[in-house]
């Protein structure tokens, strides 16, 4: 009886230090990504998160599965991959997504040294975080840390280029472009695992999106994860606003939100393409595309969504003035339900 009190309490010893060196490597791979300047950082990143997701398997293995050996007889542990099935066949369907996630990036780091010749950090980028998320997750249900109390960091990501999320990667670039046999590849794992939770009926996705606008992340779906990599149409970057404001009440509330979108950040960025923009885009991208009375018809439908027209008047202090409408380039998205791209 004796012997077996020792037993659990070196369990319980183990899976403690266990978990508190998880918590510090993912401390680190968060930190070291959040570094405005660092080389190799993805490749850094994921070998950390994987130590850190290592750890804290071990650790749950440790104190909730006691019949599980952790150390072999030649001094070596339970490889990572057995951790994840292991843990897997305990916890369950809630812990798939977790699965399929951590087997993509173990996939990534393995394959590291392939030096894959396309830049995926943005893919990286969706798999981390949703991979961090849970961890945090894990973590507070199993062993108590409250990691989001002890780096409550929310960084914007503001940078030297325009913003890009993995969708936009996985939809425009890579369709736009002849992909190396080793990244077509790890596309497809994600998209091979994105089936697989699709059949299975959870919608939660391995990759976290996000967008800058009115609301602050996107919830992917995985119907939405295989739709992006099978697309094989290349589109362009757009900022859009969605649910636009076209009516307001004023308040004295204090705690009511305040927002301005100026007029001129509005037509420079957002609408920025004439009638006869969209005309020309059009001749150029589908095959059997003519300006006659069907493409003004759909025209006049589509200048209803605010989301995709607004009118500018010339003159904005008389509404009943000229005006134009400008359109924004997802208005080519609409376009392409009606004719065949080239």
């Amino acid at each position: 009886m004796a012997a077996l009190k020792t037993a659990a309490a070196k369990r319980r010893k183990l899976a403690q230090e266990l978990a508190a060196n998880a918590r510090s490597a993912m401390l680190a791979a968060v930190e070291i990504h959040n570094k405005p300047v660092f080389q190799y950082r993805y490749e850094v990143c994921t070998l950390l998160a994987i130590n850190a997701w290592e750890l804290a398997l071990k650790a749950y293995i440790a104190q909730e599965l006691q019949y599980v050996r952790l150390i072999r007889r030649d001094g070596t542990t339970k490889p990572f991959s057995e951790c994840v099935a292991c843990v897997s066949s305990k916890i369950g369907k809630p812990f798939e997504t977790t699965k399929q996630s951590l087997q993509i990036l173990y996939e990534y780091r393995n394959k590291i040294a392939h030096f894959y010749e396309e830049d995926l950090g943005i893919v990286i980028l969706g798999l981390l975080k949703s991979s961090v998320l849970v961890f945090s997750e894990f973590m507070e249900k199993h062993f108590g840390f409250k990691l989001y109390e002890e780096a409550n960091l929310i960084l914007l990501p503001i940078g030297f280029k325009k913003p890009m999320s993995p969708l936009d990667f996985l939809s425009n670039q890579s369709a736009a472009k002849e992909c190396s046999p080793e990244v077509k590849a790890f596309l497809e794992s994600i998209k091979k695992s994105a089936d697989f939770l699709h059949g299975q009926g959870i919608t939660d996705s391995i990759v976290v999106n996000y967008t800058i606008g009115l609301v602050n992340e996107s919830r992917i779906k995985n119907a939405d994860l295989i739709a992006a990599i099978n697309n094989t149409i290349p589109q362009g970057n757009a900022i859009a606003v969605y649910n636009v404001i076209s009516a307001a009440n004023l308040t004295n509330d204090p705690t009511a939100k305040a927002l301005r979108l100026s007029e001129e950040s509005i037509f420079n960025e957002i609408f920025t393409e004439s009638y006869y923009d969209i005309v020309r885009a059009a001749k150029d991208r589908f095959s059997d595309f003519t300006q006659n009375a069907k493409f003004h018809e759909i025209m006049k439908g589509l200048k209803t969504n605010p989301n995709l027209a607004k009118q500018r008047l010339l003159n904005p202090r008389n509404p009943d003035g000229a005006s134009q409408i400008f359109y924004t380039k997802k208005i080519l998205d609409e376009l392409s339900r009606h004719y065949s791209a080239k």
